[in-house]
């Protein structure tokens, strides 16, 4: 199942890639504000996942504790990261002080409303689509796109939340085999995890145009 879920990322990955903020980012055509504005949005994005991974657990079926257990010590490892964006972008000589009390813009308000919504009102599984997409595209495309940052001037120093995803996503890469291999048994829910999986890479695209194109506005 995990093999099948992975061909659907890639398929929807490569739609998604051919999008225009993608196309820019690959040909260069993309500035630090851009960037700038990405981790602030990140910032946001990635402080509420830790809590919306372990809420997940309180819907699955028959209280399955050792994946529970392992949720939890999944969502505990992620709880900081945002504050890796957030320390990027002081490295670029951002006043972190004033950017953390902003409020997300619509498109990432509705990502991560987006992972809440298959727990609450689609089937709580179907979450494993969105966890599948945030875990498996930095160990997939993230040393590309940090390659192409660094192409274009900015520090190691401002490169921490990417640099840990590329390399700690990789850990994580063999928990989502394991909740796979625990919760999708059936062809019923690999077809609603696969759903999350492609409305994930659609939404965080989403997410990513709205960050690039407010940073080049407000930067």
């Amino acid at each position: 199942m995990k093999d099948r879920l992975l061909n659907v990322w890639r398929d929807e990955m490569a739609k998604v890639n051919k999008f225009p903020w993608m196309t820019r980012l690959q040909s260069g055509d993309f500035q630090i504000n851009h960037y700038k504005g990405f981790l602030l949005e990140t910032y946001h994005h990635a402080g509420l996942n830790p809590q919306i991974q372990a809420f997940a657990t309180l819907y699955f079926k028959d209280n399955p504790r050792d994946m529970i257990g392992m949720f939890y010590r999944h969502a505990i490892s992620e709880i900081g990261h945002d504050l890796l964006a957030l320390n990027d972008l002081k490295s670029l000589g951002e006043n972190t002080e004033k950017l953390q009390h902003t409020r997300p813009l619509p498109s990432t308000a509705a990502f991560n409303a987006f992972a809440l919504m298959q727990i609450q009102l689609g089937t709580p599984v179907s979450y494993l689509g969105y966890l599948f997409h945030l875990e498996f595209l930095p160990t997939q495309q993230g040393r590309v796109h940090i390659d192409r940052l660094k192409s274009l001037g900015i520090p190691d120093s401002a490169l921490t939340f990417l640099e840990e995803h590329a390399t700690v996503d990789i850990g994580h890469n063999k928990l989502m085999d394991r909740y796979i291999e625990h919760f999708v048994t059936d062809e019923k829910t690999f077809e609603d995890v696969a759903y999350a999986t492609r409305c994930s890479c659609h939404l965080h695209y989403n997410m990513l145009a709205g960050a690039f194109e407010n940073g080049a506005a407000i930067f």
